[in-house]
């Protein structure tokens, strides 16, 4: 019976260890693969000059391109964090650092800053609501402000009681999720 016993405690002990390295391998292999975590200089210095958590910079990247700089959307959004040509110039032309006439929304630090200090602006102006300010990223600022103005869709003009766009509602909930997955995983 002694036997029995101090062998299932040898195999539960095995069966634990091999628990215990497969998820370490899943957390140094897979996660980095399944949630990235790039650009970091850019993003760590940007959010910080522009008081967004940074968790929040890395879920916008990936959702809008999943870390491929390269990207371009159907609306012709380019970049890490998906910038409209008229946006990119909007913003770059309240950045001393980038000339708006000739910046490259392609380049993933000139991206980044556009995109935190686009962020910072739209926080700014949905009273540092960020499901509203995200919201305004991804169906336009304008169409947000509608919104807030409509009395079926906001009660106190700041805050979203419904997001009429499906995309956008989809898209306000992925990148909140991604964020807290983010803000879990990384500690940022």
């Amino acid at each position: 019976m002694i036997r029995f016993f101090a062998r299932l405690i040898k195999g539960f002990l095995k069966l634990a260890i091999a628990v215990c390295l497969l998820g370490v391998i899943l957390y140094l292999f897979a996660v980095p693969r399944l949630l990235p975590l790039r650009y970091t200089q850019s993003v760590e210095y940007y959010a910080q000059e522009y008081q967004l958590e940074p968790s929040l910079v890395y879920a916008v990247i990936f959702c809008e391109s999943g870390f491929e700089p390269e990207a371009v959307s159907h609306a012709g959004a380019k970049g890490l964090m998906q910038i409209t040509e008229d946006t990119g110039i909007w913003v770059a032309g309240q950045i001393e650092e980038i000339d708006a006439e000739n910046m490259d929304l392609f380049d993933p630090d000139t991206n980044i800053h556009i995109g935190c200090k686009y962020l910072q602006w739209l926080l700014e102006k949905f009273s540092g609501n960020p499901e509203t300010a995200l919201a305004g990223y991804n169906a336009g600022h304008g169409n947000v402000a509608r919104w807030l103005e409509d009395e079926e869709k906001s009660l106190d003009g700041i805050t979203l009681a419904e997001i009429p766009y499906p995309e956008t509602r989809e898209y306000v909930k992925k990148v909140e999720l991604v964020q807290k997955l983010y803000q879990w995983i990384y500690r940022v």
